[in-house]
């Protein structure tokens, strides 16, 4: 899934050269040159994801780029984790605060608004609706609507989640350490800002692909915490159980 007053083609174009897989592009609702804009375009955009997730054959490793595609993957997986393998997320934070986003979401209404060339790029893929389209996107976003994943969810989610970020901006790369703390995997793109779909279009889909082997045999930092808390359970149980034959004795 794509990011915001994006598409499929502006954003995946360059990946799809390299995806060994089968992949399914899935459009976000209001996006592109046909369609209405919905009331509610993220709850609808989680709904349409939720809808192709159980279309596939087998649990799909759910991509999603960007703040907005991001966290539309992040809660289609979560409110179904056992038919989804894992989930992607690039370009993005899990440490962003109300108020950092509501300066991100000012500025870029600015930069969308102000700047002609941005006007004629979004109008372009989006046609005239695209104003009408950031602003229903961004009071759900305001509203809590859409609520975007944080920590304390990244640590709780029943799925492998692996965040892909680039290395040109500093927010991302921050963003890095606790995403792997909180039980992510991680990885940091190299010449790639943003859009790293973009920008390193063969790294990203190597990366992806790469997770989905490692979701596939079980190796991931998910994983391996589930193993270490069935150690720690079996350790606790072995305790219990010397300590009940003692007290028997």
């Amino acid at each position: 899934m794509h990011g915001l007053l994006g598409t499929e083609d502006a954003h995946y174009a360059g990946c799809r050269r390299w995806w060994r897989h089968s992949v399914t592009e899935i459009r976000l609702p209001g996006h592109g040159a046909g369609g209405d804009v919905p009331s509610h375009p993220a709850a609808a955009a989680i709904d349409r994801l939720r809808e192709a997730i159980g279309e596939q054959p087998q649990p799909p490793v759910v991509v999603g780029l960007s703040y907005l595609g991001a966290a539309v993957a992040f809660r289609a997986a979560e409110s179904a984790p056992d038919r989804v393998a894992g989930v992607v997320m690039s370009g993005y934070s899990f440490l962003v605060s109300p108020d950092t986003l509501n300066r991100w979401l000012a500025g870029f209404t600015r930069m969308a608004t102000h700047q002609q060339g941005s006007r004629n790029h979004f109008a372009e893929l989006h046609g005239e609706k695209w104003e009408k389209l950031l602003t229903a996107t961004f009071d759900e976003l305001s509203d809590g609507c859409l609520r975007l994943p944080d920590v304390e969810d990244l640590t709780r989610v029943g799925t492998p989640v692996q965040l892909v970020n680039g290395a040109l901006l500093q927010n991302e790369r921050n963003a890095i350490g606790p995403a792997a703390a909180a039980g992510a995997d991680v990885a940091v793109v190299a010449g790639a800002g943003h859009v790293v779909p973009v920008d390193a279009p063969r790294v990203f889909a190597a990366t992806v692909e790469e997770f989905a082997a490692r979701v596939d045999a079980g190796r991931t930092a998910f994983h391996e915490r589930r193993r270490a808390a069935e150690r720690a359970a079996d350790v606790a149980s072995g305790k219990a159980a010397e300590a009940g034959e003692a007290a028997h004795v």
